[in-house]
């Protein structure tokens, strides 16, 4: 007479489930321990190297920020717009490096920002710049109290200056230094600056300035160097002047 098992369990099912929850039960150290070399790879690979995977760019990408915005960052100690001008990046790196030292600062740990900026469509579409980006860009860094000072052509230079952004230099320097400079000042000679103050200096002789386009560039006849108004950096200005003009540095000797 034939039995009916259906929905009843026989001797295998019942000893299989056991057994698959003896093994669901089993610890992950035991699993292993039973394991031949071969099943502890596969086992590897399916469960863990993804997780290991992952876990390790996380780290990277930690450690890689944790390096360049704590272990090198620099703090900025100055900043200085160059506008309408071409040069190559490498004497830039090295005027804004001396310029530090000069200051006795380390430039591992510092940086004086000398940028480039293109404020006219004919020299920005020239290097593929956007003249309305740079000149909002230089327009916040102002209103800021973020940028130190300018160096521009004349035409540039005073579309600034009716605007009342530079400081007369003789705020920044006394009258010794003043005429030891003198021939290098630049005095507008208008209506609005009746008593003759110099807002600039011209750094065509300037041999620390005229360096950086050692290896070409130098667009700008007769650059001006004007002192922004607000700047909060006023003696860092006044350091950069005394780096440019030996002139200047004789007076401390």
């Amino acid at each position: 007479m034939a039995m009916n098992l259906r929905g009843k369990k026989t001797s295998l099912d019942e000893s299989a489930s056991i057994y698959a929850k003896r093994y669901e039960d089993e610890s992950e150290k035991s699993k292993w321990s039973r394991m031949t070399k071969q099943e502890k790879i596969v086992h590897f690979k399916t469960y863990y190297l993804q997780k290991v995977l992952i876990g390790v760019l996380v780290v990277a990408l930690i450690g890689f920020f944790v390096y360049k915005d704590v272990i090198m960052r620099k703090d900025l100690v100055y900043r200085s717009a160059i506008l309408n001008e071409g040069m190559m990046e490498t004497p830039l790196i090295e005027f804004s490096e001396n310029y530090l030292t000069y200051m006795k600062k380390d430039p591992k740990k510092t940086i004086a920002s000398f940028q480039l900026y293109y404020t006219t469509a004919e020299m920005a579409n020239q290097v593929g710049a956007a003249a309305a980006s740079d000149l909002t860009q230089l327009s916040a860094l102002i209103y800021a109290k973020d940028l130190d000072s300018m160096i521009a052509s004349e035409d540039d230079f005073a579309t600034y200056l009716e605007n009342k952004f530079f400081v007369d230099i003789s705020t920044i320097l006394n009258q010794q230094e003043m005429e030891a400079i003198q021939k290098h000042l630049y005095i507008p000679e208008n209506d609005d600056n009746p008593e003759g103050k110099a807002y600039g200096v011209y750094l065509d002789q300037s041999d620390a300035y005229q360096g950086i386009f050692k290896e070409g560039g130098g667009i700008v006849v007769r650059p001006i160097l004007g002192i922004i108004v607000n700047s909060q950096r006023k003696e860092e200005s006044r350091q950069l002047l005394y780096y440019l003009f030996p002139e200047l540095q004789q007076l401390s000797k």
